[in-house]
């Protein structure tokens, strides 16, 4: 073969093993067209998409219902006698006759204690001789005047004399009568600090006496709720419990108001009168619970409400519900803003208006937008 001939032989076998190494060593995946791959992913995510389409999730439904929201505050109170007395002796002596117990009860005029009347008796006595003596003695002496034989100074003198008599014979009455102390109302004995025939001093305490025949409830408002209730009373509606008498709830009228703050709690201090029968089982010094809100009369706040399992608090940063709608059967989520629970329910303040049909369990699972059947009807 000639040279030349054999010279272009190689060179054509050299450019072959060129191009086929080139080959080997590009990977394949660059050799297909890009415009090919996008498909095959179309053709991937095109059956996932309709399967979640697909997919029918079970919810129960309820209603956003409007009711009737009577704004109620409660205070602790207690109970209290319409009068409490504690009655002493005003003088000294031993006490022969103290015929009360606590509980019982004493008419008004009904004898709470006697102090030992002899030594004021002989005093009364006493005191009614000098008397007796001294107006003799001024009888006298005006006749002697009338006839000239006594002087003025002394008719003067002698009229004293009886003055001061009449004097000591009334004070020696009065004393006499303080050897008794007599229940000044119809009452009830909370207390006794003495024992019969114990010696007693003026202005000791012998007894405490209750009137029952009123009973009242003190409670302490804060300032926004006392200025709203000494002005206007009647805008109030006032009952209370009782821990002591289950099933006795009265209503309570506003008696009187503190017009000075407490200095430590900034509370006015409130009385109330119990209307109505007093059971007997209430007795002064007991505990009352006292639910103060607005009567019917003053219009109560309607408020849109929902139970409290229909309410999603847990995943975003505002509460959530779903909304149903009935045309499709899909589900949307809502922002709404709350008010107070009450029982299982729940006020909604803003978001959500009365009839709107909304889920009420198994809302974890859903997404806007949402195909569900409607279960539990």
């Amino acid at each position: 073969m000639p040279t030349k001939g054999k010279l272009g032989a190689v060179l054509g076998f050299g450019a072959v093993a060129a191009v086929s190494a080139f080959l080997l060593v590009v990977p394949s995946w660059q050799i297909l067209a890009q415009g090919k791959t996008e498909p095959a992913e179309s053709a991937v995510a095109a059956p996932q998409d309709r399967a979640d389409a697909a997919v029918v999730l079970p919810v129960e439904l309820t209603q956003a219902l409007v009711q009737s929201e009577t704004r109620t505050r409660s205070f602790a109170g207690s109970v209290e006698a319409l009068r409490t007395v504690d009655l002493a002796f005003q003088i000294s002596g031993q006490i022969v006759e103290f015929p009360l117990i606590a509980g019982a009860r004493v008419p008004a005029g009904g004898l709470i204690g006697q102090i030992d009347k002899a030594d004021f008796e002989l005093a009364l006595d006493r005191a009614r001789a000098s008397y007796d003596l001294a107006r003799s003695e001024f009888t006298r002496a005006s006749a002697l005047s009338n006839r000239g034989v006594a002087t003025d100074a002394q008719l003067d003198a002698v009229r004293a004399q009886l003055a001061q008599a009449e004097a000591a014979r009334r004070e020696a009455e009065r004393r006499l009568t303080q050897t008794e102390v007599r229940a000044p109302f119809d009452a009830i004995v909370a207390r006794t600090y003495v024992e019969a025939f114990s010696n007693v001093t003026p202005a000791q305490p012998v007894v405490r006496l209750q009137d029952v025949s009123e009973l009242l409830i003190r409670i302490s408002l804060p300032e926004d709720l006392a200025a709203v209730a000494r002005v206007q009373p009647d805008l109030f509606s006032v009952t209370a419990t009782f821990p002591a008498a289950p099933g006795y709830r009265p209503t309570l009228e506003p008696r009187s108001f503190a017009a000075e703050a407490n200095p430590a709690t900034r509370t006015f201090d409130v009385e109330f009168r119990i209307l109505g029968e007093i059971d007997p089982r209430i007795l002064p010094g007991m505990t009352a619970n006292v639910a103060v809100g607005e009567k019917e009369s003053s219009g109560p706040a309607q408020a849109v409400t929902l139970p409290v399992s229909a309410v999603d608090t847990t995943s975003r940063a505002n509460p959530t519900v779903w909304i149903y709608n009935a045309e499709d059967s899909t589900v949307t989520r809502r922002d709404v803003r709350l008010g107070l629970p009450s029982d299982n329910r729940i006020v909604v303040l803003e978001g959500l208006e009365p009839g709107e049909t909304v889920v009420a369990t198994g809302w974890w699972r859903l997404r806007d937008g949402a195909r569900v059947a409607v279960v539990g009807l």
